[in-house]
């Protein structure tokens, strides 16, 4: 983690702040952890005990239904404050560190040191299919290759390989060409939400 102050919750803190059961902040927590590397630290038992509030509540912003957020807040009865020993100077101290975590992984995610998860899998499966297409037509030059070995052996085979990968590795290369010219350069900015 960088040197500055990172805010962290435990489960409990977030369930009590959002009205939702600990449970499922817990389960987001761990999804979050698997998908987008969200800050934690465990305990010897390799559990999960607090995590990082700006990258929870970021991540929560781009990837969580805001209808179900919004109905939980309604429903949740009002209740005190979790830790009441916890200071008005020490919330602002909080609420401070979570704006410049916030402000920082915007401005990441801005200059292209943060990639969307959702979007990076969407384009891997675009090229992969690309890809896939590609190679499943090298059966169509079956028999080009037979021919090849019926007339030179394995030296004309081994060349018919060759101008076949060239042709292959240039097609290639020339459909995820095409997949990046129609992308966008940069996606479409996500507000987060105030939570």
């Amino acid at each position: 983690m960088p040197s500055e102050e990172t805010v962290m919750a435990t489960p409990a803190e977030i369930a009590a702040r959002d009205g939702v059961t600990k449970q499922a902040v817990t389960k987001l927590v761990r999804r979050l952890v698997e998908e987008h590397d969200l800050p934690v630290e465990r305990d010897a038992r390799d559990r999960i005990m607090r995590f990082s509030l700006a990258h929870y509540d970021h991540y929560r912003g781009e990837f969580a239904s805001s209808e179900k957020i919004a109905a939980a807040r309604k429903d949740a009865p009002s209740a005190p404050s979790a830790n009441s020993s916890t200071s008005r100077d020490e919330a602002l101290r909080q609420e401070a560190w979570l704006k410049v975590g916030r402000e920082k992984l915007r401005r990441q995610e801005h200059i292209g040191q943060l990639v969307r998860a959702d979007r990076m899998r969407e384009a891997l499966t675009v090229c992969g299919r690309e890809i896939q297409s590609s190679i499943a037509r090298l059966q169509n030059k079956a028999d080009d290759m037979a021919l090849a070995v019926s007339r030179e052996g394995a030296h004309g085979l081994r060349v018919l390989l060759r101008s076949i990968a060239f042709e292959l590795n240039t097609e290639i290369a020339d459909r995820l060409g095409a997949i990046v010219e129609k992308a966008a350069e940069h996606d479409d900015v996500l507000e987060d939400e105030e939570i």
